[in-house]
C-alpha cells in the first residue's frame, strides 16, 4: 500500500503547485483570493476538499495500476462524498454571488485592495469584510465554518488512511471511504450559518481600501492601457 500512499501525497502536492504556486509565478492572482483581492474562506474550503479528494482518487487509481489492475478506476465514489462536494462548491458559488451583489450596491463599505496591490495575511479570511470593523474583528460565522471544515477534512483523511491500511492489496480497494451522514449534516448546517452570516451589511468605511477604490484603480489601469503613446518627430 506504500505506492498508493505516495501517489496520494504526490498528487496532492501537484494540485497545490498548479493551483497556488504557478499562478503566483506567472503574475496572476492567487486562487485563494477573491475579486476583492482578499483571502477567501469559501475558496479555501473548495481548495481543501479538491486537494484531498482528487489526490485520493489519483492515489487509489495509481495503486491499482501498480498492482496490475486493468480497470484502474474501478472503484466507487460514495454518494456522501458527492454531497460533500456539492455543499462545498454550492456554498462557494452562493458566497461569491453575495459578494458581487454587495460590491456592486455598496462598494464604499466593502473592504478590498487596489488592483495589483493585494496584500494581507491568510487569517484575514476569518475577519469581517464590510464596515468599519472589516479586517479587525473575527466573524463568528466564518470562524465556526473554518473550524468545522478543518476538523472534517482531518477526520476524512484519517478515515481514508485507516481504510487503505486495512487492505493488503491496492487491487482490493472498492471505493473512497464513505462520509458519515451525521458529519454531512454538520457540514451543511455549518455552511448554512456561514452564508446567513454574509447577509447583513455593516456600515462604515473599512481601513486599508474599499471596493470603490479597487474599481476606480481598475478603471484607471484600463484607460492607461488604451492610451497610445505620442510619437514625436526627431
Amino acid at each position: 500500500m506504500a505506492t498508493t500512499f505516495w501517489a496520494w501525497l504526490v498528487s496532492a502536492l501537484v494540485i497545490v503547485l498548479l493551483a497556488v504556486v504557478i499562478p503566483g509565478r506567472l503574475g496572476a492572482q492567487s486562487v485563494l483570493r477573491d475579486a476583492r483581492g482578499r483571502y477567501s474562506l469559501s475558496r479555501l474550503q473548495v481548495m481543501l476538499w479538491t486537494v484531498v479528494l482528487l489526490s485520493l482518487i489519483s492515489g487509489m487509481a495509481f495503486g491499482r495500476f501498480a498492482a496490475g489492475q486493468v480497470d484502474v478506476a474501478g472503484f466507487q465514489i460514495p454518494s456522501q462524498v458527492l454531497w460533500l462536494l456539492g455543499i462545498s462548491v454550492g456554498s462557494g458559488v452562493v458566497a461569491a454571488a453575495v459578494k458581487v451583489v454587495k460590491s456592486t450596491n455598496h462598494p464604499e463599505s466593502v473592504a478590498a485592495y487596489p488592483m495589483g496591490q493585494e496584500r494581507g495575511r491568510l487569517w484575514e479570511m476569518l475577519t469581517a469584510e464590510e464596515g468599519a470593523s472589516a479586517g479587525k474583528s473575527i466573524d463568528l460565522a466564518k470562524f465556526q465554518n473554518f473550524v468545522i471544515t478543518v476538523m472534517l477534512v482531518l477526520l476524512y483523511i484519517a478515515q481514508a488512511v485507516s481504510a487503505l491500511k486495512a487492505v493488503d492489496n491496492p487491487a482490493g480497494i472498492a471505493g473512497l471511504p464513505a462520509f458519515s451522514d451525521a458529519f454531512l449534516v454538520l457540514l451543511g448546517v455549518s455552511h448554512a450559518g456561514y452564508l446567513l452570516g454574509k447577509m447583513p451589511s455593516p456600515v462604515g468605511i473599512p481601513e486599508g481600501g474599499t471596493m470603490a477604490e479597487r474599481l476606480a484603480s481598475a478603471a484607471s489601469e484600463a484607460e492607461v492601457s488604451k492610451t497610445v503613446p505620442e510619437v514625436r518627430t526627431a
